[in-house]
């Protein structure tokens, strides 16, 4: 009885210091940590940004991995701040998987004049963050210290209200953004002849905005659009085939300009969606603002993807080489591809889907959220 008494008291000594340890889920994980280190730029570097460049991709950044003591897949996030900054509240300008970074001379643009007068220059600090794990402590390269010439990107944009366009609601004002060209402004918006609709112009989305109509804008196409003269406003009837159309407003010569369109979707196209070729039914989410697309697509885990703006292979199509702002825990860079595309990695299943390429994001979440 005795001997039973004691192996059992051995027993349970054995499994308490087992226990005691071996680390528990509410302690940090620890190991042998060396930061990331940026090789590209290095401090000193001047950038002069130029507004007929803003698709050009810059120099790329890059650095030296991070080292966690362990083998793991690292999460970088390239930030900036200003020189008097201590990154308590960084501007991010992307994540990715991988020790290079490339950027839009406009996107880099955007988020230098958070910090710098639009047209001037001045300083901004860049550094790298590498997560790995909640419960891992978060490495910080050293920032690198760059000066930065900007260019002015505050033209604000046009809209239009109207029956024609959408309704007569400002929440419905549909943005004409200013191009490169001076006074000259374009988009693409669907326009409805079946409302009788009319529909003017406002320098901002608010009734005291307005800007005009056949008043103002005297060179316009007579087979898309009437002057309702029995309108108390200025209004515009569209009196075309309902559909997609682009438009270019030119404000300095009173001209509009309108040319029918296919419907502007964006296409995922890839195993990770309807496949890798063009047979319908393809996989596309819907123009919803300008540059701006929305709407519900199923993916398959694991696979791959890339976006397209036509339903073929050319002329445009991009993935994280444009679209540089993106939830690793949903897409990831494909690695070994020759094109830009992403691996999803979350669940099979659907998930809301909006990609902002003038802001270079795109937005996954589970539908059923």
């Amino acid at each position: 009885m005795k001997k039973h008494i004691i192996y059992l008291l051995v027993m349970l000594l054995g499994v308490f210091s087992f226990t005691s340890c071996d680390q528990t889920d509410d302690e940090p994980m620890v190991g042998t940590f060396i930061p990331p280190e940026i090789t590209i730029p290095s401090s000193g570097t001047s950038y002069t940004l130029l507004k007929d460049a803003g698709d050009n991709l810059i120099e790329v950044i890059k650095w030296d991995a991070a080292d966690f003591g362990f083998q793991s897949a690292v999460t970088y996030t390239v930030e900036i701040d200003g020189t008097q900054g201590d990154f308590s509240e960084p501007y991010e300008l992307g994540t990715v998987n991988d020790t290079e970074f490339r950027i839009k001379v406009s996107q880099l643009n955007t988020a230098a004049v958070e910090y710098i007068e639009p047209g001037e220059t001045g300083d901004l600090q860049i550094r790298v963050k590498a997560v790995v794990h909640d419960d891992v402590e978060v490495l910080y390269s050293e920032p690198a210290l760059v000066t930065v010439s900007t260019y002015q990107t505050s033209v604000p944009p046009i809209y239009m209200i109207g029956a024609a366009v959408g309704g007569w609601d400002t929440a419905l004002a549909v943005e004409v953004p200013a191009t490169e060209e001076d006074d000259v402004y374009q988009t693409k918006a669907y326009f409805d002849a079946e409302t009788d609709g009319n529909f003017r112009f406002f320098s901002a989305p608010d009734w005291g905005a307005s800007l005009g109509g056949y008043d103002v804008f005297t060179d316009y196409p007579g087979d898309l659009l009437e002057a309702r003269t029995s309108d108390s406003d200025p209004n515009f009837g569209f009196v075309g085939t309902t559909g997609w159309y682009e438009i270019t407003v030119n404000t300095a010569s009173g001209s509009i300009a309108m040319e029918a369109i296919d419907e502007p979707n964006l296409y995922l196209t890839g195993d990770a969606t309807h496949g890798w070729n063009w047979n319908d039914p393809v996989t596309s989410i819907s123009w919803v603002g300008h540059e701006i697309w929305e709407g519900n697509v199923i993916f398959i885990q694991n696979n791959y993807f890339r976006l397209f703006e036509q339903k073929d292979w050319s002329p445009v199509s991009y993935g994280y080489d444009l679209i540089t702002n993106y939830d690793t825990d949903y897409i990831i860079i494909a690695e070994g591809h020759s094109d830009p595309n992403w691996q999803f990695v979350a669940a099979s299943g659907e998930y809301f889907v909006r990609v902002d390429k003038r802001n270079a994001i795109i937005e996954i979440s589970p539908v059923n959220e």
